[in-house]
């Protein structure tokens, strides 16, 4: 499905987002500690965390791939993608003001570009889709 260049870049963008994410600034470290994320509030954590999710999301990806006859395969792919989609407006809506918006830039960066890569998954599983059923 996916080319090993792609694979790559995906795997140097998922660090670079745990990077991002695991380095926020003092308010951002309290705002962890207080809300309780443990999975994020170290570089380890986060790394695992992104990485977890875009597995997973390769993994449903990869399968509903392999229901090319099935149309409802098709549908939930864009269901997810409409999903993430969704999920990116809320998390710049949430950072933009608030305390969220006192975290710290990489860490407001690395929060935007999770739904982004989980976008990039499924808009490649589909479009890959569109591209094998001419």
């Amino acid at each position: 499905m996916f080319k090993k260049i792609e694979i790559g870049i995906l795997l140097i963008m998922a660090v670079f987002d745990a990077y991002l994410i695991g380095h926020p600034n003092l308010l951002g470290k309290l705002g962890l500690w207080f809300y309780k994320y443990e999975m994020i509030n170290s570089f380890p954590k986060a790394l695992a965390t992104v990485g977890i999710s875009l597995v997973i999301s390769y993994l449903i990806t990869h399968f509903l791939k392999n229901q090319k006859g099935k149309n409802w395969a098709k549908w939930i792919l864009i269901f997810l993608l409409v999903l993430f989609c969704g999920i990116l407006i809320t998390v710049f809506i949430k950072f933009s003001s608030g305390t969220y918006s006192h975290t710290g830039k990489s860490f407001i960066y690395g929060m935007h570009l999770l739904p982004m890569l989980l976008i990039y998954v499924f808009g490649m599983g589909l479009f890959s889709w569109f591209g094998n059923n001419k």
